[in-house]
């Protein structure tokens, strides 16, 4: 069995030794080495505004980037390293470990990028995802969302607009500058005039649940907004899955794309809104961030009202065990509010 904690200490150190951690500065990679925290970019995206966070004293504990989650050094190495199977990110970095593995062929490159180029690359890859949109195809779109729960002809047409299923878009790397390929289905997300995308990947048409799983294409934007601009009884999601399940039984929903966001609700919602359902999801992460999205809402005068999910993780699992259950509930909720 894997010891992830002795691999990860391990890799933190070999990360900052090979050159592996792109610095912001010499200044960030001093302070690295001093365990204080520090700035590196992100393997995938490489954007200024894309750093993953070092947390911990003179240990690479994890990185949260902009752009993607939360992880790990095994998955810093993974992506870095342009390695697709975790299987074989664990073989690779416990040979290193025990002094068995030769060079990779392709190191990371620890030059930094100046900031034109890395927006010149941002664009690109943004552009490059649009062109995926430009040639999506709903059918295919609509048999993957079959196999979440989701009927795709259910939704709203602005939302549909916003889904694509695509079997291989192209990213350039920002830490390599080579192109990469992901499957899987991409939300477009729209706030005001700014436009991003998200990308939950798929491998074989199953979803990914482990290391790599979510590429972000530009900044963190709600998905849903479209749907929900004119809407009086508006839900509240952590994911984008979750916000399809509830439109595909007659709740307009904002996906916040995770409960770090909850602060940002009240921007989103517009004037026609009066009352909100907070479907977050249902863990310790999803109860707390709940209940502070109460506080806010009260201080704001909005009415918010908490979707019990019951057993079930979140609402797409909801929707895909009983879409009954799920339907009822909501239309109970609709007409207590209405």
């Amino acid at each position: 069995m894997t010891d992830f904690k002795a691999l990860n200490t391990f890799l933190s150190d070999y990360l900052y030794s090979s050159g592996m951690l792109d610095f912001l500065s010499e200044n960030e990679r001093a302070r690295y080495s001093r365990g204080i925290h520090c700035y590196v970019r992100c393997p995938i995206c490489g954007a200024k505004t894309s750093t993953e966070i070092i947390r911990g004293t003179r240990r690479f504990k994890s990185w949260q980037c902009d752009h993607l989650s939360s992880s790990s050094p095994l998955d810093y190495f993974m992506l870095s390293s342009g390695i697709e199977d975790i299987s074989e990110t664990i073989k690779r970095a416990e040979e290193l470990r025990n002094g068995k593995s030769v060079p990779f062929e392709e190191k990371h490159s620890a030059i930094l990028h100046r900031d034109n180029e890395s927006e010149a690359l941002r664009k690109k890859n943004l552009e490059l995802a649009e062109r995926a949109f430009s040639n999506r195809d709903d059918n295919l779109t609509a048999s993957y969302l079959k196999l979440r729960g989701i009927d795709f002809s259910l939704l709203p047409e602005s939302i549909q607009s916003d889904i694509a299923y695509v079997t291989r878009l192209e990213q350039i790397s920002h830490a390599t500058g080579k192109a990469f390929h992901v499957s899987g289905v991409i939300f477009r997300n729209r706030y005001h005039e700014e436009v991003s995308y998200t990308l939950r990947k798929t491998d074989k048409g199953c979803y990914v649940r482990d290391g790599f799983r979510v590429l972000q294409i530009g900044k963190i934007l709600p998905f849903g907004l479209s749907g929900a601009a004119n809407s009086k009884i508006v839900a509240i999601t952590e994911g984008a899955f979750d916000c399809l399940s509830l439109y595909a039984v007659g709740l307009p929903s904002i996906s916040i794309s995770g409960v770090a966001n909850v602060r940002k609700v009240s921007s989103y919602l517009s004037p026609c809104c009066t009352d909100v359902v907070l479907a977050l999801d249902n863990d310790d992460a999803g109860m707390k961030a709940t209940g502070e999205l109460e506080k806010i809402l009260r201080k704001v005068k909005w009415q918010s009202h908490i979707l019990r999910i019951g057993e079930e993780k979140d609402v797409n699992e909801w929707i895909q065990s009983n879409p009954k259950s799920l339907e009822e509930t909501v239309n109970n909720i609709l007409r207590r509010l209405e």
